[in-house]
């Protein structure tokens, strides 16, 4: 019998909606939007009982998903803002070089929207002024590659500290500090914007910021 307090965890929805288009017509595909709820999404291998407070994410109806990435849990809430691209790529090699590409692609378009001392750290950490403002995610299967960031515009703090316990693994440059000391948002650094006025920035500069257009994903329709 399955545990009272453990919730049933979904796969991811965009994941699969982004990649289910670039597979039907062939193109690359890709999201950027506030996200709509609150909910926790852990990555494909994690430990939801190391980090997540499932009792508390149980008891307040929280949704779990798991998502194709890896990776450890995150909070999302509305403050969050989600970008994804579906990729079609030949064969299944070429992992980090796509993925950091993908991040790249990210970076350029956030400093061109105003956040112009952004950098990767760890493995996948969007940071500035060594603190994380985002995250990524990737996904490689025959054919195709899928990535998948979060950037924190406006995120609800104490909800995050409330659901999620520290992460079993963390990147150096962490130092043990707690979620509310590591991590940072857009809206201190670029005062009171909307996380819609700022995703519509940011979309447009994605749009144009790969140069060569090796990296010049299509809009996702809406």
């Amino acid at each position: 019998m399955p545990d009272l307090l453990e919730p049933v965890v979904k796969p991811y929805p965009l994941d699969d909606l982004l990649i289910d288009l670039m597979k039907k017509d062939g193109i690359r595909h890709y999201y950027c939007s506030p996200y709509t709820q609150k909910a926790i999404v852990a990555g494909r291998g994690g430990n939801l009982s190391k980090e997540i407070k499932l009792d508390l994410a149980t008891r307040d109806l929280i949704p779990v998903y798991r998502r194709k990435g890896g990776g450890c849990s995150v909070f999302l809430d509305p403050g969050n803002l989600i970008i994804s691209a579906a990729i079609p790529v030949k064969g299944y090699s070429g992992i980090q070089t796509i993925f950091n590409k993908c991040t790249d692609w990210l970076i350029k378009g956030l400093i061109k929207t105003g956040l112009k001392d952004i950098y990767r750290d760890g493995i996948s950490d969007i940071v500035l002024d060594n603190q994380k403002i985002g995250g990524s995610c990737f996904y490689r299967s025959k054919g195709f590659a899928y990535y998948s960031a979060t950037i924190l515009v406006s995120p609800d703090l104490d909800l995050m500290e409330k659901y999620l316990n520290t992460p079993p693994r963390e990147p150096v440059y962490r130092q043990g500090r707690s979620h509310r000391q590591f991590v940072t948002m857009v809206s201190r650094h670029l005062g009171k914007i909307s996380i819609k006025d700022f995703s519509s920035q940011l979309t447009k500069n994605l749009c144009y910021s790969s140069g060569s257009g090796d990296f010049k994903l299509q809009g996702m329709p809406t």
